[in-house]
């Protein structure tokens, strides 16, 4: 199997970068939105999902928290669904589930405080609701809130492990807790309810799956050449700090593919 052969239907490690760092435009080799690609990709086979997430991280995450905290007009636009769930914070809320990922945004508070801050303001569902017009192809409001949710619960997963109190994460922690059990009522069986439920438990420090969960995102790694499949004991690369490797061996036969994309966020192709 080659490295390509991950990708299904298409996509690229550059079809995916382009989507999340191009609002608005589509990737030109593949003109679908970065929401439909990671449809696509969680379809897929885990085995190679993880190796995707960890691609895609190692040459898109510096990249991804420079754009998330940039001036582009739509992140601070409200009545763009970008300010509230861009494509940026679509594709990290996808990475999130690869724990190297996890860890490096548990140490960027500020986009866990935004984020928290989003999910408080009086009236977010309504104004939410209004940007209908402003999200791409296929995207909706009960899709981006409830990975909005999601996010924050997968951020507070490694924040609750480090410091063991859902306070020191934001001050206000406990006002979301409230809000979360009015939107497990609210929306009942559905996406935002689910993960309304679970975030509320997370922050009460009442749910008793946070170690097993964390267990499941460890096992979300893998020896970065191809023909490996070791999940443990492995030592990361000193550059992207993502990218995995049982030994320097295996290291170096896979530096042919992975000096490539190490940090190199969105390469022009043309």
């Amino acid at each position: 199997m080659s490295l390509s052969d991950l990708y299904p239907q298409g996509m690229t490690l550059h079809s995916i970068g382009y989507a999340a760092l191009k609002y608005p435009e589509l990737p030109p080799e593949l003109p679908v939105p970065i929401g439909n690609q990671i449809g696509v990709l969680q379809r897929s086979p885990l085995s190679g999902q993880i190796r995707v997430m960890t691609q895609v991280a190692s040459q898109y995450l510096p990249a991804l928290l420079e754009y998330q905290y940039s001036d582009a007009p739509e992140l601070h636009d409200p009545s763009n669904a970008q300010y509230y769930f861009s494509n940026c914070l679509c594709l990290l809320n996808y990475l999130a589930s690869q724990p190297d990922v996890s860890i490096r945004l548990s140490k960027h508070p500020r986009i866990l405080h935004d984020t928290i801050d989003k999910l408080l303001m009086p009236d977010i569902e309504e104004k939410m609701k209004a940007c209908q017009n402003t999200r791409m192809m296929g995207a909706t409001f009960e899709a981006d809130f409830g990975s909005m949710l999601q996010f924050v619960s997968t951020l507070l997963l490694r924040k609750q492990l480090v410091v063991g109190n859902s306070e020191t994460v934001h001050p206000r922690i406990y006002e979301l807790s409230t809000r979360l059990r009015a939107w497990k009522k609210k929306y009942p069986g559905q996406y935002i309810g689910r993960v309304s439920d679970r975030l509320a438990d997370q922050i009460e420090n009442s749910d008793p799956n946070t170690v097993m969960v964390k267990e499941q995102q460890d096992a979300f790694t893998v020896c970065g050449y191809i023909l490996c499949e070791k999940h443990k004991d492995m030592l990361a690369c000193g550059n992207c700090k993502i990218q995995r490797y049982c030994s320097q061996e295996h290291q170096k036969k896979d530096w042919k593919n992975h000096k490539h994309i190490c940090n190199k966020g969105l390469i022009d192709t043309k």
